[in-house]
């Protein structure tokens, strides 16, 4: 039977930054080599051995992995993701607040932490790990979404892991409805429906224009569904001329860049480009229409000599 979800930060206490308090004297005590123990997230009543490891910078991605049911999509984490944690692990070379992991099968995997993994990848820091063999499937379940405390997974990605829920309550003979899933996540079912639409109607490919996935709201979330179903073929055809528009490379914030960017792909009134540029340069300009196909050379007459014009001919006429 499935269990209710408990999300509680205390199952990892270094999940978030904390300033004054004995945790600080905990880590300051946690050097390599250095043994903690902690009661396990699934029973308190079993306390789980710890060993505080540091993993080389360019150890990482072959010694460790993100535990399956993380509920951060990994391939959406860049640097903006990670901007709060970012300068103090470069500053520090490593970082402050080790993240846990289990060992298994010789490998790490990271059941809170993967944010300041991602942070330590990008800052050529090391990673501080609290490791125990110690753990189970249940305490890693619980430990995925504890680890959503500090900073909560985006919308859609909360929608993907609900829809692993669904699976489950299904699997169990359940219907797998809004109602089921928010019993067992403790959260309401609507926003259950909301993340599930996002997640399910929402391709992972237009989360990706954006600063972070996190920027991509409930309100948003519907506007985007909704010109989807209106007109999918154009829909796509705004996504894919979306690194053309001048905002995407101007100066501002990124809330105010998300705003432009679902503006943007809602607008079907406004002229879009119809070319898809291949090449270019001060002089040259190769293009192709997304419409037919065909392709177009624009180049400077300040650099057509006599000579280069000659051989553009000679080259033509070989096409028939």
């Amino acid at each position: 039977m499935a269990k209710k979800r408990k999300n509680d930060t205390r199952l990892d206490p270094f999940a978030s930054p904390v300033s004054t308090s004995s945790l600080d004297e905990l880590l300051e005590q946690a050097s390599v080599g250095e043994v903690l123990t902690m009661p396990a997230p699934s029973d308190p009543n079993r306390m789980i051995t710890l060993t505080c490891l540091v993993i080389k910078h360019s150890d990482i991605e072959a010694q460790t992995r993100v535990f399956g049911q993380n509920r951060r999509e990994q391939s959406l984490l860049s640097d903006k993701s990670v901007a709060d944690i970012l300068p103090a692990i470069k500053n520090d070379k490593r970082n402050l607040h080790p993240a846990l992991c289990w060992l298994r099968n010789d490998t790490q995997w990271v059941l809170s932490g993967s944010r300041r993994r991602k942070a330590c990848l990008l800052a050529g820091a090391d990673y501080v790990v609290l490791s125990s063999p110690d753990f189970t499937d249940e305490d890693a379940k619980l430990l995925a979404v504890s680890s959503d405390q500090y900073i909560a997974p985006s919308l859609w990605e909360l929608g993907q892991a609900y829809a692993e829920t669904k699976k489950d309550l299904i699997a169990q003979g359940k219907k797998g409805s809004y109602r089921e899933i928010a019993e067992l996540e403790g959260v309401s079912h609507t926003a259950i429906a909301d993340s599930l639409k996002a997640y399910e109607q929402i391709p992972m490919q237009v989360l990706q224009h954006y600063p972070t996935p996190n920027h991509l709201g409930r309100e948003a979330a519907k506007k985007l569904i909704d010109a989807i179903k209106k007109d999918q073929d154009m829909f796509f055809l705004l996504l894919e001329d979306l690194h053309n528009q001048a905002f995407m490379a101007d100066d501002m914030s990124d809330e105010k860049r998300a705003i432009k960017i679902t503006q943007y792909l809602v607008n079907f009134e406004q002229p879009i480009r119809r070319n898809e540029s291949l090449f270019s340069n001060e002089f040259i300009e190769l293009q192709r229409s997304n419409k037919s196909g065909d392709i177009t050379i624009k180049i400077n007459n300040q650099v057509i000599t006599d000579k280069r014009l000659e051989q553009l001919q000679k080259l033509l006429a070989t096409y028939n």
